[in-house]
């Protein structure tokens, strides 16, 4: 139903200084009605002189449509069903409970969420989709566009929108930035390399080795952690750090401490040439583990969801036996000062960590967190609090 005193025309229909106006909205009122689209209410009295309401016939809506030369909503989600149908075979399980949440809610005329005049935008999302689970290393967003969409700037400009949204939703890692959740299927800003420090030498299938143990550390590039071979490490301790900062205060404070720590810094959510090294090295660590000597493994980060998930990764994936290193109450309170608030939003993002078993020793400091309101970055803890762990 429409009333004519709340549409855009009604200025044009009690035009009193031009009756033609009202005269041609009739005329085009009774085709449509012609038409079975809709149906013409009249006041007693004023037939075909003044409409009171206009009902549109909802079963004829897909004709509206094409009379005004547009495409119906059935035909626009029954053509983006067929564009996102690739997406059931897709090797990814995330992906494909995406897609079928997706085309159920399509097949049932709802949108979900997604923008049906861009089936284009969709189609360029379903070719990124499918070619993510080819990318062995990590590799530059522009480049990976510009081989998949044949536009080094298409990605940024039309996909990653479409992108972050599903991977927030669907991955299992709780990233804190755009580009962790990006890094975590393959894709980085531009290339980097993997910093570590300590007592460690890389053994490389082409020859020779490289050792971290040089002041300030080192940093190596993806080919190369590629190409190891071996690893010797001289050190009681292996230590992950989340952040850039105190990876390099904590790498100086070691070195002039004259402690033998391995160090390696992970970017926040590590990257795959990052995890290749971790892998390689929690190898070497199990080897270890079962001689004298065992090495002890620490992790370092925010006290916040993001590092709390970063740690239970690194765990599950590499270190069995990792443990937190000053991301604990008494750590936090000494600190909180420092702290950032955050949201009620953020806040039910902690509830369910806490509701999940797997992040069960982490609900005394979640705890205090909601209790206090606030997260805390690592920068915050003073580099020398860490010299006993290193």
């Amino acid at each position: 139903m429409v009333d004519c005193d709340d549409a855009s025309l009604a200025r044009d229909y009690f035009d009193e200084m031009n009756h033609r106006k009202r005269e041609e909205i009739h005329l085009a009122l009774e085709e449509l009605a012609s038409e079975g689209i809709v149906a013409i209410a009249w006041p007693r009295f004023k037939q075909g002189i003044e409409v009171d309401k206009v009902y549109l016939n909802y079963e004829a809506v897909d004709k509206a449509y094409r009379l005004a030369g547009l495409t119906p909503k059935g035909d626009q989600l029954t053509a983006l069903r067929d564009t996102l149908r690739p997406l059931q075979d897709h090797p990814w399980e995330w992906v494909r409970r995406w897609w079928a949440e997706t085309d159920e809610a399509l097949a049932a005329r709802k949108t979900a969420r997604l923008d049906i005049d861009d089936r284009s935008g969709y189609q360029e999302l379903v070719q990124v989709l499918e070619a993510l689970p080819a990318v062995e290393d990590s590799v530059p967003k522009r480049l990976f566009s510009q081989s998949v969409l044949g536009d080094s700037k298409a990605f940024e400009q039309r996909v990653e929108k479409r992108l972050l949204p599903l991977l927030k939703r669907y991955l299992d890692e709780a990233c804190d930035r755009d580009e962790e959740y990006l890094q975590a299927v393959g894709l980085l800003n531009h290339p980097q390399l993997v910093l570590l420090a300590g007592p460690i030498v890389l053994q490389l299938a082409q020859g020779g080795q490289v050792s971290a143990d040089v002041p300030g550390g080192l940093g190596v590039s993806g080919q190369t952690v590629k190409d190891i071979c071996g690893l010797i490490i001289d050190a009681p301790r292996l230590i992950t750090v989340e952040n850039l900062t105190s990876y390099h205060e904590l790498v100086q404070q070691a070195q002039k401490a004259g402690k033998r720590a391995v160090i390696i810094y992970t970017g926040g959510f590590p990257n795959r040439e990052i995890q290749r090294l971790l892998r390689r090295i929690g190898e070497e660590i199990t080897q270890i583990d079962a001689q004298p000597g065992k090495i002890e493994c620490y992790h370092w980060g925010d006290m916040d969801a993001g590092g709390i998930a970063i740690f239970e990764f690194l765990q599950s994936r590499f270190f069995p036996a990792l443990q937190p290193m000053l991301m604990d109450g008494c750590a936090y309170l000494r600190h909180v000062d420092k702290g950032i608030a955050f949201s009620g939003e953020y806040g039910e993002k902690l509830r369910r960590l806490q509701r999940e078993p797997r992040y069960e020793r982490w609900c005394p400091l979640i705890e205090k967190m909601l209790a206090c309101g606030k997260w805390l970055e690592q920068e915050a803890i003073p580099v020398s609090e860490a010299e006993v762990h290193i």
